[in-house]
């Protein structure tokens, strides 16, 4: 069983890398679906003229962040353990290490509502190429 629910997605990303930081901020229109027992936040992201899919899984410890892009993200943010992420590129597929240093989760499944604050870092060979930190809060 499906169950679609419109919401209003507030996004806010601080991303460090080589001593340079960016931070971004978005606000759209999205949808939490329910599909099976199963949660999911889903939006556009919307940045320099492009439009990115972007699905959120909510599972009892971990959150599953998907993004379809000019490269494919698909991350297992899970603080009890260090995870493996393929970064698709133009230029062929990437093996980076995710570490979750924080992820604070509260969904209000029946409204539909919530805020997630996610830190992480993406490391290759055992070197930081990217510090991350999330917050995001939805609405009905």
């Amino acid at each position: 069983m499906k169950r679609e629910r419109p919401v209003k997605v507030k996004l806010s990303t601080t991303i460090t890398q080589d001593g340079q930081q960016e931070h971004f901020d978005f606000v759209e229109a999205g949808s939490f679906v329910e599909i099976n027992g199963k949660y999911y936040l889903r939006y556009l992201e919307h940045q320099d003229g492009q439009e990115t899919p972007v699905q959120i899984k909510f599972e009892d410890e971990l959150v599953r962040l998907r993004r379809r892009g000019s490269s494919e993200t698909n991350l297992f943010l899970d603080p009890r353990q260090e995870t493996v992420m393929r970064y698709r590129t133009q230029y062929g597929i990437l093996n980076l290490n995710v570490v979750t240093e924080h992820l604070e989760k509260e969904v209000d499944v029946q409204q539909p509502a919530g805020q997630v604050s996610i830190k992480y870092q993406l490391k290759q060979a055992g070197q930081i190429i990217g510090s991350y930190q999330l917050e995001l809060q939805f609405a009905g």
